[in-house]
């Protein structure tokens, strides 16, 4: 079908309708949730306990549209948690079991939700047009007749729906909803994106121009049989409201009839999939979501479509464009969210703005924090990568910097200290890290205990506090003083120590960094004072500041001044 032209509207007196949630970020959020706990899903009900969810519902992209209702549903995590298992980022039993012979519903015992790290994995590698077409493919695929747009309702749907009464039979089942929920996505990207559009413009384009997207124009024989005297609109019953004696169905002979059901499926689909996915906006009636007859019909006047949509279906979704600014800032734009990028940027800094422009603010502590979990980490190189251009100066000399603060410590808890030669007491098998012939790390101390007397070796096992290590009087220890005998002095010899160190003074800002940058060239870092212009080293270092200082000599003239004080 040929784009269609469409009539703008006013939404002056509407009342308009934006998803404020990230569907892509909050599939991440479920993941890592499910990652570290361990949730056990309604032994009847198959759904996540109250608990998991009211959690969830905060740490989801809004909170306000997750929030748990006051009869514990919370559509939006139940919508994102099935895009999950959709898409084999975790596991748990659907089909449940029947509890005995008298059973008349299925049970779920000990359902637990399982994560499968692999496929999760192979997504994050995937490009972002990739992830979103997987996600797409998701919500357009079948998922019976019960769960179209005619009879259930999405995470943000404002509209009632028909009565389900019915509907295994009659021309519901023949319908291709996944077809026709691609077909009208494609129609509308057609569309300009920020133009108000009247709903009632789409359905009578397609009526004129379309009239068989929804309902094939020849059914199968089976169903033409089943429906040829009560036509093919039999599964679908207007009424008043509440007159639920009332079963007769919208003629085919109805001139709305088009409206009526075609008509209400488009206004029911705009609120579903492109809604929840960010495709479109869309507007309502202000007056009270109801009317008369049921289900309503009429009351979402408008919608427009946003650009993840073209880019979407166009297949124009580009890279994240990645910029790291003097002020430590990394700015991230993106239409899609990238959770790869975003968990790598997490790591190095701290989250200041998310939107279409998301800014990460890289810190000391952080990116420190992951040199010392991984000393190959190349920070520097993988911002680099990033970006796809040179870090400012700045940043690099700083990062070059933070990365001296590195220093890696293990803490080792419930393990013991052996002191003495491992060979002659075979204690090999119980260390966990030998940190000398003489000295180690041991698991299991009370098993080498029993081990050691065994075999003779006479060993000493010596229980320390918390906030001390302590240490028998008359033995000796490398890690604890001797205990000290009776009668000897308490006082401990006050040491003192000499640090002698040299300050370079400059007098002018740009000359300070461009000596930084020799230093950093040389592989040398050393401590420096950016305020007050001042660079200082110890006398092991003189050899390589005097070659900087040479080499700075060649960019520019410098006069060197002792000062004593």
């Amino acid at each position: 079908m040929t784009p269609i032209e469409l009539e703008a509207t006013d939404i002056a007196n509407l009342d308009v309708v934006t998803n404020p949630a990230d569907l892509r970020r909050d599939i991440h959020v479920f993941v890592d949730y499910a990652r570290r706990y361990e949730i056990k899903r309604g032994h009847r009900d198959n759904q996540l306990p109250i608990a998991h969810r009211q959690r969830l519902a905060r740490l989801m992209s809004d909170p306000r549209i997750a929030q748990v209702g006051e009869d514990g549903s919370a559509r939006w995590i139940e919508h994102v948690d099935a895009v999950c298992l959709g898409l084999g980022f975790v596991r748990y039993d659907t089909e449940g079991i029947y509890a005995g012979y008298t059973s008349s519903s299925e049970s779920y015992p000990d359902n637990y939700i399982k994560w499968d790290g692999t496929q999760y994995e192979r997504f994050l590698d995937l490009r972002i047009i990739e992830q979103e077409q997987r996600i797409l493919g998701i919500h357009l695929k079948e998922a019976g007749t019960g769960a179209s747009e005619f009879f259930s309702e999405g995470p943000l749907s404002r509209l009632d729906r028909f009565d389900r009464w019915g509907s295994a039979t009659g021309v519901i089942p023949s319908i291709p909803f996944a077809k026709v929920r691609m077909h009208l996505l494609d129609l509308l990207a057609g569309c300009p994106s920020g133009v108000w559009f009247s709903t009632q413009s789409l359905i009578e384009q397609l009526r004129l121009r379309d009239p068989w997207f929804l309902i094939p124009e020849r059914v199968p024989a089976a169903v033409a049989a089943r429906t040829s005297r009560s036509g093919r609109y039999s599964n679908f019953i207007e009424r008043k409201r509440g007159d639920w004696g009332n079963r007769d169905a919208i003629s085919d002979r109805d001139p709305e009839g088009f409206a009526k059901v075609e008509g209400r499926f488009v206004e029911r689909f705009l609120e579903g999939i492109p809604l929840v996915l960010g495709y479109t906006d869309v507007a309502y009636s202000k007056r009270k979501e109801t009317s008369e007859i049921e289900p309503s019909r009429g009351l979402l006047l408008a919608f427009r479509v946003t650009e993840r949509l073209r880019a979407a279906l166009r297949g124009e979704v580009v890279a994240p464009k990645i910029t790291v600014l003097p002020n430590f800032e990394v700015h991230v734009e993106s239409l899609f969210f990238p959770a790869k990028i975003d968990g790598q940027l997490l790591a190095l800094g701290e989250l200041t703005q998310r939107g279409v422009v998301t800014v990460y603010r890289l810190t000391k502590a952080k990116v420190a924090a992951v040199m010392a979990a991984d000393p190959r980490a190349g920070v520097i190189d993988n911002l680099k990568a990033l970006s796809g251009r040179d870090l400012p100066a700045n940043v690099e000399a700083e990062l070059t910097e933070w990365a001296g603060h590195s220093e890696k410590f293990i803490l080792y808890e419930g393990f013991g200290l052996l002191e003495g030669r491992r060979e002659r007491a075979g204690a090999e098998g119980f260390v966990v890290e030998a940190i000398s012939p003489n000295f180690a790390v041991v698991r299991s101390p009370a098993g080498l205990y029993q081990h050691l007397e065994k075999t003779e070796q006479v060993p000493l096992r010596i229980r320390h506090s918390e906030p001390v290590l302590a240490t028998p009087a008359g033995v000796q220890s490398r890690v604890a003083p001797s205990a000290r005998a009776p009668g000897e002095s308490s006082r401990k010899p006050a040491r003192i120590r000499r640090i002698v160190q040299t300050t370079l003074c400059f007098a002018d800002a740009e000359v300070h960094a461009a000596f930084l940058k020799v230093m950093l060239d040389a592989k040398c870092v050393v401590p420096a004072d950016r305020q007050a212009l001042t660079v200082s080293y110890g006398k092991k270092l003189e050899p390589l500041v005097k070659e900087c200082l040479k080499k700075l000599n060649e960019q520019c003239p410098l006069a060197v001044e002792n000062v004593e004080k």
